[in-house]
């Protein structure tokens, strides 16, 4: 009996995603545009050497839905990082693909891309260095939609080595909150 009940409560639950899934399906906006915000902990040894701490992250991001599934973005943004007599930072512009799974309010997604970065080395006041390379992130988040309206989390990880500096390892977690919208 205790076996039956499990399973319908299951069942029940499951036609309610699943309805509220499709409901969310009917207000199906494929575009989204949102700021993120947080920290970037860099995991490259070279920087740990450099006692670097961890630092800021900040991204606009611009994306088209082609079902409520898959799609594409792009982000554009800043990151840093500082410790002992170093500060190391770059611009990203890159490019993913997107993987979501709607379930009413609720967006849980993946996405994983790569873009150019473009790195810049402050070792002390007389020393700057940049770079231009490619790099490689995943990424796992949820957004929240209220209507328009998106909230949501995101964590982050980037592969990069800056060739034109010594091959500086500068790949590390990004863990970011965002807010945006859907149109």
């Amino acid at each position: 009996m205790k076996t039956i009940r499990v399973l319908a409560m299951s069942a029940a639950a499951f036609v309610l995603l699943f309805a509220s899934g499709a409901k969310a399906q009917e207000k199906f906006m494929p575009m989204s545009f949102s700021v993120s915000g947080g920290v970037y902990a860099p995991a490259g040894t070279e920087l740990d050497d450099d006692n670097a701490k961890t630092g800021f992250v900040g991204l606009v991001s611009g994306g088209y839905m082609f079902n409520p599934f898959f799609g594409l973005q792009t982000d554009l943004g800043y990151f840093e990082t500082s410790g002992h007599d170093l500060k190391v930072s770059a611009i990203p512009l890159a490019f993913s693909l997107k993987l979501a799974v709607p379930i009413a309010f609720v967006e849980p997604y993946v996405l994983g891309g790569g873009g150019v970065y473009f790195s810049k080395l402050k070792r002390d006041e007389f020393s700057d260095r940049s770079s231009t390379d490619f790099g490689a992130h995943a990424a796992g988040g949820v957004n929240f939609i209220f209507g328009n309206f998106q909230v949501g989390a995101e964590a982050r990880y980037i592969w990069l080595k800056a060739s034109d500096i010594d091959d500086l390892t500068i790949e590390g977690f990004q863990v970011m909150g965002s807010v945006g919208m859907r149109f």
